[in-house]
């Protein structure tokens, strides 16, 4: 029962909206994770089987899409320096482009080739989209694609940035947007009202690349926090203030993020940690968070890890991993064939769990209880780096260039 209460609680976090039928921010409320969704296990780009709609969307973009109501929402860049900066709403339906809102960087564009500027996935409270892009401008729409506000957080910070790409997803808690900027040269996290755009809070941050994203954490129903790791430890940090609730003396991982499974937080890192956030109203004498486990086996390389209500899934390279979330012990592993390059973190549905790889080959497994199965293989025949979307019975897969909709 009181597992249910704290899977209630993340459920409430996101938004009202926070239901099947939307995706509201990178890895969705944070655990990727979409038990009662059942997109299919395969499908064919070229003879459209399973493929609802394929569309090109007007800018380049490694961030993953949004799924709000009937639309969805990337972004992208385009342009000298991908300078160009585009924020595009398309229907769930038919893939119709239904708004495309330009802007122009203010701040440093300059990324890897194989990233991008449009390389955060942006965010949601069910009401207005909160677009951050690594030249650290961000910009809020409402959902018909007019500006309610926009925040260009380099000219404040001329020296944040990095040659790859700053590529940290914003999150909404509470009706603050929280931004972990962390680089070698201005490195800050700052929480912004999600109505007004007035900057609450800023922290300095160490110096040094970290791609992680802050990841929402809730310890009572009216209390919330935010988590922020990179190798230096992990904080959580109270949403409206900024302030430092507890420090956990835990190197985390510079490009996996972190996440909440109430009541475990899991950080990745050189050993995967899980932390258990206590409630401070039945347990007054303990500290808020203390160390549950820590695994030097079951740990991620570049994707983040996906989380049940019982297990872990850790995606390294050609390998797929199953944990037990109790104690971090890994269960089983499968073999993903010629899948190794992957940056996209996969997502669990009620199907399996589907891992794209960079080159565009998705690959399905199933887990069987004692190991994993390979259920499906496909071809998108596009670059991916970003993490899909799930809603209804559909996948939402952003490619470099294009939006597809995978549907039975």
């Amino acid at each position: 029962m009181k597992h249910i209460i704290w899977l209630s609680i993340v459920c409430l976090l996101v938004s009202p909206l926070a239901a099947a039928e939307n995706w509201l921010g990178f890895r969705g409320d944070g655990r990727s994770y979409a038990p009662q969704a059942t997109p299919p296990a395969s499908f064919d780009v070229e003879s459209g089987e399973n493929v609802a709609w394929k569309v090109p969307t007007t800018g380049r973009g490694i961030g993953g899409p949004l799924v709000i109501g009937d639309q969805v929402i990337v972004t992208g860049c385009g342009g000298e320096d991908e300078r160009d900066l585009y924020v595009e709403s398309y229907a769930t339906s038919d893939g119709s482009l239904q708004w495309s809102r330009p802007m122009r960087a203010t701040g440093r564009p300059f990324t890897h080739p194989t990233s991008s500027n449009a390389s955060p996935t942006p965010a949601s409270d069910g009401e207005r989209i909160f677009a951050l892009f690594s030249s650290c401008d961000l910009i809020c729409y409402d959902l018909h694609g007019h500006l309610q506000w926009y925040r260009a957080l380099a000219v404040d910070h001329p020296k944040t940035g990095n040659d790859i790409s700053m590529s940290s997803s914003p999150v909404v808690v509470d009706g603050v947007v929280v931004v972990q900027l962390e680089n070698q040269g201005d490195s800050f996290a700052a929480g912004i009202d999600a109505k007004s755009g007035e900057v609450l809070w800023e922290n300095q941050r160490s110096t040094g690349s970290n791609w992680s994203s802050p990841q929402p954490v809730q310890i009572t129903d009216d209390r919330s926090a935010v988590a922020m790791h990179n190798g230096g430890g992990v904080d959580l940090l109270d949403v409206r203030s900024g302030d430092v609730i507890q420090h956990f003396d835990v190197s985390g991982d510079g490009t996996a993020s972190s996440t909440f499974a109430g009541p475990y937080l899991i950080v990745p890192g050189s050993e995967t940690t899980a932390i258990r956030i206590v409630d401070p109203e039945v347990a007054t004498d303990q500290p808020l968070g203390e160390i549950q486990w820590e695994s030097n086996k079951l740990r991620p390389s570049r994707v983040s890890p996906v989380v049940s209500d019982q297990r872990i899934y850790m995606g390294k390279g050609s390998v797929l991993m199953a944990g037990s979330l109790s104690d971090g012990s890994v269960l089983w592993q499968a073999r993903l064939g010629r899948l190794n390059n992957v940056w996209a973190t996969p997502v669990l549905t009620g199907t399996g769990i589907y891992i794209i790889g960079s080159d565009g080959k998705v690959v399905v497994v199933a887990d069987r209880g004692d190991e994993g199965e390979v259920i499906g293989e496909s071809e998108l025949g596009q670059n991916v780096l970003a993490s899909p979307a799930v809603a209804g019975d559909s996948l939402y897969i952003r490619s470099e260039q294009g939006l597809v909709r995978i549907s039975e």
